[in-house]
């Protein structure tokens, strides 16, 4: 009896993580909006808080040449980047926090486009979880990072 009760009680308890870590992830759809254009407004963004962009890391190049080997011959992107950048202060802030606020850093800002949607472009990043001033600071930078994007991109690709 008691084995039956952890069996149905241990997934009960997972939940609340469960739905932590599917609001971990906040997006913006761009559109009408250019993958060049949007990524233009991206790394503008990112330097426009006075933050230096690390060379992207090339998801969806990454995917398209492993997915046959794994049986995954459909592309899951057309385009897909990672955008890698660190604040310092936001690092300091976090890192006295709390040391294991490493595993945050850098923070990063996806950007990709889907197969058959055209003129859209999607902007994705992880929400930095806690309560304190850093995690806010994160946060907000963030924000401000893919609201900016969302203006420049919006300008640029109105224009053919």
């Amino acid at each position: 009896m008691r084995h039956l009760l952890l069996k149905l009680i241990l997934p009960l308890a997972l939940l609340p993580s469960l739905a932590r870590a599917s609001n971990d992830i906040d997006t913006l759809s761009l559109h009408p909006a250019r993958y060049a254009d949007a990524r233009e407004a991206l790394v503008d963004a990112i330097e426009g808080e006075g933050l230096v962009p690390a060379p992207p890391s090339r998801f969806g190049e990454m995917l398209a040449r492993t997915g046959k080997d794994l049986g995954q011959p459909d592309p899951v992107y057309e385009e897909a980047e990672v955008l890698h950048f660190c604040s310092a202060p936001i690092a300091w802030q976090l890192a006295r926090a709390n040391p294991a606020n490493i595993a945050g850093c850098p923070l990063s800002m996806a950007i990709y486009t889907l197969p058959g949607e055209d003129r859209r472009v999607h902007l994705a990043w992880h929400i930095p979880q806690g309560n304190t001033p850093a995690h806010a600071a994160a946060r907000q930078l963030l924000t401000r990072i893919a609201q900016q994007t969302r203006q420049n991109a919006g300008r640029s690709s109105l224009n053919p």
